[in-house]
């Protein structure tokens, strides 16, 4: 009990001596304390977003035991994977293997309307097996969804989504609409998905439903579903997926080149990145490296403390050697500067949380997502204390540890400095470290925006403006020849184009096309598009050869195609026009050849696209809309002719170039990301030079002085106070441009298509930081030289 109470009065009385130490320098205090805030704030931030990141997918009841059905092929020489599946699939896989406990296939379709009276919702549903239900454990509300989706007529509504349609009142047994024609009833409502999971649906229809409107084939080569399973207790998925690979082979004769295996859910979100018929990371890529970057930038914070802490060593040497000869031990005073190390971190962590709390709602707008406040956890609060003991350690050991060893005989002779080794100080090791990062953080930025730039400025063989597109329901595919010719009387339309897809996105590619001359063991991956006329006028396309499909004065150009010049190189046409390409039973006629233009990511280069009458369903309406034209006015007169042909459903357009904008969403996030580390950084890194230029000013008034008496000017002692300072600074910007050169190469080498690294950007980073430098110690050095000898002499 007596030695509790002796500690419990050691540390108050530690901390009473550090809190006083800490007031009587509130110079170097603000410094420490707000470095290590702003890095802790910077920190805690990236933790948060670090554990919404790894939780997505990883709270289900058996996450385990829950697995994603993926698929390999070779094509030319490389390995492609992916998940989606054919409708027989997912049965045939319950039925083969005792260790599969329960599958489901889910439809990503678009949107569908879903409408209760004049409560009408644009939602994103899904078709789905009841065993969805059973895999993924989604808190129930009411009703039974499993039971619900074992009947074709029945929906499963988010509680959200049932409050928009029917009010408070409970939604069981009530009727919901589908696309203006079908008709559910809803027997069970689910809490809203969890922003940690993958899966966007807010309604969930039978899977039996399809097939009872014949919308399900048996065809194995249709890949058109995702398929989830669960594997019994126990199962080793390497022996598994082992004796899996070759399930295709077995049900189609056109499979022999895949091979099948499940990959886990709970890993899909991180890891979805494949080469090869291997995971090679994915998401986790951007997590690890912000991750790091944020420990970087706390370092960074934690060296200001060292920093300034070893430069006042020599001031508080005589309070070490007045307590050492009083009695003090050795493992008293560490106690005593890590309590003051503590205090310091316990009062920056106060200050981060106020900067978390005020920057908070921003950031979660940065990155995207909706966290989860961490300020109403419990465990975050438990964590915080760890994280303030661990901080204010780890900062203060050095200094702890360096301080106490001073010997009191050495301190009353002589001048106490911190020893060299070999003629360097660990303090210009920490600052050079400092703006080597610094320097490799602002030139990380100004690549990241290049690229983006670069990417942003390619022609992507399609003209954007004006440009908008609608999907077809089924009131509209009913009258598309009628609302085609509507919308092309009204002054303000300039062209309508009807296609399978949008052009911002694919939605259909195979390797079986065929074509004369090729070789049968040549399967180049194809991505197929459809239009019935002017899509190359409507889209803004460059016309190489031949001329469009067009339905209307081509009576036969329903089994025509164009194809852009990928195309023709990969399959070897010296002239195209009337070339035959055979799809599964189509055969297709070229009529014309465009330019390569780009559907899915800039990012990457052209892929072939053929792009085939009116065989199959299009689901999409593409206007063009007059240049000059008043685009309120315009979109005014679209809606209603849409209105005229489909008077139940909304008018929910949108613009091609806003959509394709998305697409740089990532890139702008790294970039964005970047600059705030790199701002974080300078700031940290500029307080803790100017705490140092501000000591060593102060340590060096008397030579300044003497300086000053034999004549030398303030211009030549601000360069003598600078210099010290630059050339660390130098040092720093040599060490960083390569290492920011490897590392930008190595991300730049992730895009097909991509920028090249200008050499000027590393120049004017080191003049930058340079400047920011000398712009910061110059203040103190100019201070330092300016003042009166007279005063600081009076006393020698």
């Amino acid at each position: 009990m007596i030695a509790i109470f002796q500690f419990k009065f050691m540390w108050k009385n530690y901390f009473k001596i550090a809190w006083r130490n800490i007031t009587r320098s509130k110079g170097y205090a603000f410094i420490n304390i707000g470095g290590l805030g702003i890095g802790m704030a910077a920190s805690i931030l990236i933790l948060i977003w670090v554990q919404f990141e790894v939780s997505v997918d990883r709270f289900y009841e058996n996450s385990d035991r829950i697995y994603a059905a993926w698929r390999n092929s070779e094509m030319q020489g490389e390995i492609s994977s992916w998940d989606y599946t054919p409708a027989p699939y997912a049965p045939a896989l319950k039925e083969e293997y005792p260790e599969v406990e329960e599958v489901a296939r889910i439809t990503e379709w678009d949107p569908f309307l879903l409408a209760v009276g004049e409560n009408k919702f644009t939602e994103q549903t899904t078709f789905t097996d009841p065993g969805f239900f059973k895999i993924f454990s989604f808190e129930v509300v009411e009703g039974d969804p499993v039971e619900a989706l074992s009947a074709p007529d029945n929906i499963v509504l988010t509680e959200s989504l049932a409050q928009k349609l029917f009010g408070e009142s409970s939604a069981i047994g009530k009727t919901v609409k589908a696309e203006n024609q079908l008709d559910f009833e809803v027997k069970a409502v689910i809490k809203d998905l969890p922003e940690n999971t993958a899966f966007p649906f807010t309604a969930f229809l039978s899977f039996k439903k399809l097939e009872a409107m014949g919308w399900v084939d048996d065809f194995w080569g249709n890949n058109s579903y995702r398929t989830f399973t669960m594997l019994a207790e126990g199962t080793d998925i390497a022996i598994f997926n082992d004796k899996f690979k070759g399930f295709t082979k077995k049900y189609w004769t056109g499979g022999d080149d895949i091979s099948d295996f499940l990959f886990p859910v709970k890993d899909l979100h991180l890891y979805s990145k494949f080469e090869n018929g291997q995971s090679v990371g994915g998401k986790i890529e951007l997590i690890r490296m912000f991750g790091i970057v944020s420990v970087i930038v706390l370092i960074i914070a934690g060296i200001n403390f060292v920093n300034l802490s070893t430069a006042q060593s020599e001031k508080r040497s005589k309070e070490v050697g007045i307590r050492k000869i009083s009695g003090a031990g050795k493992s008293m005073l560490i106690g005593q500067f890590l309590a003051e190390s503590i205090l310091i971190a316990l009062c920056a962590y106060v200050l981060a949380l106020v900067i978390v709390s005020l920057t908070f709602p921003w950031f979660t707008d940065l990155i995207g997502q909706e966290l989860s406040n961490p300020f109403y956890q419990p465990f975050f609060w438990i964590l915080s204390i760890v994280y303030i003991l661990f901080v204010g350690i780890l900062a203060g050991s050095y200094p702890a540890f360096l301080m106490s060893s001073f010997n009191p005989t050495v301190i009353f002779k002589s001048k106490l400095g911190v020893k060299r080794n070999l003629g360097i100080r660990p303090r210009e090791v920490l600052v050079v470290f400092q703006f080597a990062v610094v320097v490799a953080l602002i030139s990380s930025v100004w690549i990241i925006r290049d690229q983006v730039e670069f990417v942003q400025n390619r022609d992507m063989g399609i003209n954007e403006n004006n440009l908008i597109f609608h999907q077809v329901t089924e009131s509209i595919r009913k009258n598309k020849v009628a609302m085609r010719n509507e919308l092309m009387a009204l002054p303000e339309v300039e062209s309508v184009t009807y296609t399978f897809s949008p052009l911002t996105e694919i939605y259909s590619d195979t390797n079986s096309m065929d074509w004369q001359g090729k070789d049968p063991d040549y399967k180049p991956n194809i991505s197929r598009m459809g239009e019935d006329a002017n899509l190359v006028k409507t889209a803004g396309m460059e016309l190489i050869a031949g001329r469009d499909i067009d339905i209307f004065n081509h009576a036969g150009d329903s089994s025509s195609a164009i194809i852009n010049e990928k195309t023709v190189e990969i399959m070897g046409f010296d002239e195209p026009i009337g070339q035959v390409i055979k799809d599964d039973d189509y055969e297709f006629t070229v009529v014309g050849v465009v330019k390569d233009f780009i559907m899915e990511s800039p990012f990457e280069e052209a892929i072939p696209i053929v792009v085939i009458g009116p065989e199959r369903n299009l689901n999409f309406i593409h206007i063009r809309l007059k240049d000059g034209e008043n685009m309120v006015n315009s979109l005014a007169s679209v809606e209603q002719v849409f209105a005229k042909f489909d008077p139940e459903s909304p008018f929910e357009y949108k613009f091609v170039d806003q959509e394709n904008e998305q697409k740089f969403k990532s890139q702008k996030q790294i970039a964005a990301l970047t600059s705030l580390f790199s701002g974080l950084a300078v700031v940290i890194s500029c307080m803790g030079l100017f705490g140092l230029a501000t000591f060593i000013a102060e340590r060096r008034k008397k030579e300044i002085s003497v300086r000053k008496v034999l004549g030398a000017s303030v211009s030549s002692l601000v360069a003598l106070l600078s210099s010290e300072f630059s050339k660390l600074v130098l040092v720093s910007v040599i060490i960083g441009i390569p290492l920011s050169w490897y590392f930008m190469k190595d991300w730049l080498d992730t895009f097909d298509y991509r920028t090249s690294i200008d050499w000027k950007i590393f120049v004017l980073t080191g003049i930058i930081t340079l400047g920011i430098a000398l712009l910061t110690v110059s203040f103190q050095a100019i201070k330092a030289a300016l003042i009166n000898p007279a005063n600081t002499l009076k006393s020698e």
